[in-house]
């Protein structure tokens, strides 16, 4: 059976072609992201790994307590002073101090150049520095920096060149002294790096404070005895982690990305592996079928049924793993494809090169060996279960019939499924509901080919003949029909429910955000002032009517075991309320805030009880007590503020800090004209961030934009398959049909109708495919919002997106057109004679 097998696909090579180019286009798919993915994840936790790997013990900052706080209070920062009593343990050999910020370098002719460069302090302990100077020596006096190799070559920067640096303390004349490299990467940052000292990082990076992001130190002992040791002089809100640890969380966060990219990616081509699968059971259904005398020859000489279903099913674990290995091949070559694609777009991807990995050659061909095995079980039992003498006597065409028990299990699944998808009372039933719905979509295939058949006959009854035999065609093999549209029903599912539930989500959270904020820009700070030169700057812009600075600091609440990191802010706080969103909805109002009084953003039942007491704690580990004397309703405005106080507070608490960010309000209608001018100001100090008030609002609904068409984009992989998928039903067909069509040109139908029949037929098979996966993604995806209503408080409208659905079916309309060209000019390439002879 398995020579007969081998004899099989030399025979019928042509035949195999389709289903060889559907497994190929999955598996390549799938392959080329895995290879991509490996790239990416080898080089960001083989560059995590190089950078701290002289790491015995480091003192970062504690992101358990973080992540469970407010996401817009800062992260505690340690004294250098503190670092400078790690350094003096007899444990500890050396110490580097870790800080950094934006920077940037302004040209002659006031241009900026450089804008994304990150600010460093340099290392001067070789092996906790993860940089190398490749020419030139390390930044050792005041107005001394290093540029990375990639920088200097794109800036045209070398040794001994003056510079000035634009930082949060304004414009500093430097000189470049060396150029460094970061393993096999030019720069340790993505938009360049560049060293200084540790007192000029102070003043550039931090407005002078003498604090670092993260502590590493190098011992010569146990990392555990060097924990112990520095573990009694930690301040609240940072942590010591042993560099074992420190160094595989750091690997692990690094490959995080690239794994989730790895994942992602080969969901989708599992399912163009999936619509792939019914592209192959259509194409050995109509192979088995003109291949039915063949095989019942072999029955008549003694083959028995179980020995004709191995042949097959050896056939396709023939052309599944040919296929793939072939997929696997051809995904090799799209990978550096969508390197090139994607270094076009301006994307550095991490790493060089490519990594063949075992694991991704083996499960691409084994998924796709698989699928082709699977795809083949039922026509290849199916064609055993014919009789020998049935089969040499009967033509080889599917009945039109449907089995009363089909119909009925259709019904049960596609009512039940639609019934628990609108009203199940559990996301468990909801989930089962689902997948009954779509599995009795996909049996009811050849009912709706049946009814679209009926449907389609009166209309296409008056484009002639041509359209009304196209009409009959559709639904005299309703199953083979039901196949090859399913296939392109999946693509367009997955593509409506994801414009129709993520277009409705979208909404709904941007029209909660935008309810959220009210300040026209939010102005702040990374480490550096909001001074009153650059106040006065802004306030001189026309239609700019109000700056409003305030003062924030990180600080830990001592009677709170969370650990969690709050923002403690202070300033003009009757001004701030005029231009912010900031409203007491609940105790003293602003105006009459007191000494020693805060106000505390309503963050649920873990917000202070009026009138209770409050300890605050510094990074510097100073403490001071609070009384609640309100509550401040929450709001983008209120929780980038954080909790309020008085400035005299503030300073006892404190100390007479510089404001760090500010809030600005400008004319009604006038915030699209002034963002511009605010800009232009705002641009020479790489410290400053502005956003519009709406700028949450806008990103929510840009990154939900996004994603709905990345993943559209994605699943248009299964829809090609599915077009690959009706050229090869349509090419076979009319293979199987040649005596038929033979027969319709001797009786005086032109060749020119006759290929119009067989386009019209590509045509209706695509739009009863197009049209139920519109229709079927729809429907989920409105019950899955209504849903989202039923188990929740939210209150999310529905918007069916209707100009994109459109977009869709025409565009389904249009491939089933295009994938008729080629099977309807192979109609009637035959000599009619020829064709008519054909049994």
């Amino acid at each position: 059976m398995f020579k007969l097998a081998i004899r099989g696909v030399q025979m019928n090579v042509g035949r195999y072609i389709a289903t060889l180019v559907a497994i190929m286009t999955g598996v390549a798919f799938f392959a080329a992201s895995g290879f991509l993915a490996d790239r990416v994840i080898d080089a960001l936790e083989g560059n995590a790994r190089d950078q701290y790997a002289g790491v015995d013990a480091a003192v970062i900052a504690d992101e358990d307590a973080a992540s469970s706080g407010s996401e817009f209070a800062a992260k505690f920062r340690v004294s250098a002073d503190v670092a400078d009593e790690i350094g003096a343990l007899p444990e500890v050999t050396a110490v580097a101090g870790h800080l950094t910020g934006a920077v940037a370098f302004l040209a002659d002719d006031g241009t900026t150049f450089a804008d994304g460069a990150t600010g460093r302090t340099w290392v001067a302990d070789d092996e906790l520095n993860p940089t190398d100077i490749v020419e030139g020596a390390a930044p050792t006096a005041a107005g001394e920096v290093v540029v990375d190799q990639g920088l200097a070559d794109d800036e045209n920067l070398g040794v001994g060149d003056s510079a000035t640096l634009l930082t949060l303390a304004g414009p500093e004349d430097v000189t470049i002294v060396g150029i460094t490299k970061f393993g096999d990467n030019d720069a340790q940052d993505g938009g360049g790096t560049v060293s200084m000292t540790d007192d000029d990082a102070f003043v550039w990076l931090n407005s002078g404070q003498e604090e670092f992001d993260d502590i590493f130190v190098r011992g010569d002992g146990s990392q555990d005895e060097l924990v112990a040791a520095i573990e009694p002089l930690v301040p609240p809100g940072m942590v010591v982690q042993n560099g074992d640890d420190f160094v595989d969380d750091q690997v692990s966060a690094a490959g995080s990305i690239g794994r989730i990219l790895k994942q992602a990616l080969q969901v989708f081509s599992l399912i163009a592996l999936f619509v792939g699968g019914f592209v192959i059971v259509n194409t050995f259904t109509v192979i088995v079928a003109q291949r039915m005398r063949e095989l019942a020859v072999l029955s008549a000489i003694g083959a028995t049924p179980k020995q004709l279903k191995r042949s097959l099913r050896w056939e396709g674990i023939l052309i599944g793993l040919i296929g793939s290995i072939l997929g696997v091949a051809v995904g090799f070559g799209l990978t550096f494809l969508l390197v090139f694609v994607i270094s076009q777009l301006g994307i550095d991807l991490p790493g060089s090169g490519l990594r063949v990995t075992p694991s991704v050659v083996s499960q691409g061909i084994v998924l796709g060996t698989l699928i082709t095995f699977l795809s083949v079980m039922r026509p290849a039992r199916k064609a055993a279960a014919v009789e020998p003498i049935e089969a040499l006597r009967e033509s080889a065409v599917e009945s039109n019939t449907l089995t009363r028990n089909r119909i009925v299990l259709v019904a049960v699944l596609v009512g039940g499924g639609a019934a628990a998808l609108v009203a199940a009372p559990s996301a468990a039933l909801l989930g089962l509901g689902a997948i009954a719905f779509f599995v009795g979509v996909i049996l009811a295939g050849p009912v709706i080919a049946l009814g679209a058949s009926r449907l389609f006959r009166p209309l296409m009854g008056r484009l002639g003949l041509e359209g009304r035999l196209a009409a009959d065609n559709i639904g005299r093999n309703p199953q083979r029909t039901a196949t090859t549209a399913n296939a392109l029903l999946i693509g367009v599912f997955l593509v409506t429910l994801v414009t129709v539930s993520g277009t409705s989500l979208k909404d709904f959270a941007v029209d909660q955000i935008d309810q959220l904020a009210s300040a026209d820009f939010t102005m702040s700070s990374a480490g550096g002032t909001v001074d009153d030169q650059l106040v006065a700057d802004l306030e001189a812009i026309d239609d700019v009517e109000q700056v409003v600075p305030f003062r924030t600091e990180t600080v830990g609440q001592a009677n709170d075991d969370s650990g969690v990191p709050l923002s403690l802010s202070t300033g003009d706080l009757v001004a701030l309320s005029e231009v912010a969103n900031v409203e007491v909805e609940e105790g003293t109002e602003i105006a009459d805030l007191g000494t020693g009084e805060v106000l505390v953003v309503d963050i649920g039942e873990d917000t202070p009880a009026i009138g209770s007491t409050v300890t605050y704690v510094d990074s510097a580990g100073d403490s001071a007590d609070f009384t609640v004397a309100g509550m401040i309703a929450g709001s983008i405005d209120s929780l980038t503020l954080g909790n309020l106080t008085t400035q005299e507070s503030f300073d006892a608490f404190v100390g007479d800090t510089a404001p760090t960010a500010a809030f600005i309000d400008a004319a009604d209608s006038t915030q699209s004209d002034v963002k511009e001018e605010i800009e232009a100001i705002t641009d020479l100090r790489p410290d400053i961030t502005l956003s519009a008030g709406n700028l949450l609002s806008q990103l929510v609904g840009q990154i939900f934009d996004f994603m709905i068409n990345a993943v559209n984009g994605l699943l248009l992989m299964s829809v090609v398959v599915a077009l690959i998928g009706i050229v090869n039903t349509m090419s076979l067909s009319i293979i199987e049909r040649r005596r038929e069509l033979g027969l319709l040109r001797i009786v005086g139908m032109v060749d020119r109708r006759v290929r119009r029949m067989v386009r019209i037929e590509s045509v209706l098979i695509a739009s009863v495919g197009t049209v139920s996966g519109v229709v079927m993604g729809a429907f989920m995806g409105f019950s899955l919002v209504f849903a989202i209503n039923r188990f929740s408080s939210a209150d999310i409208g529905v918007d069916f997106a209707p100009l994109q659905l459109v977009i869709v079916l025409v565009a389904g309309v249009i491939l089933g057109y295009l994938a008729a060209l080629i099977p309807a000019s192979r109609s009637t390439k035959p000599e009619v004679l020829d064709a008519i002879q054909v049994t």
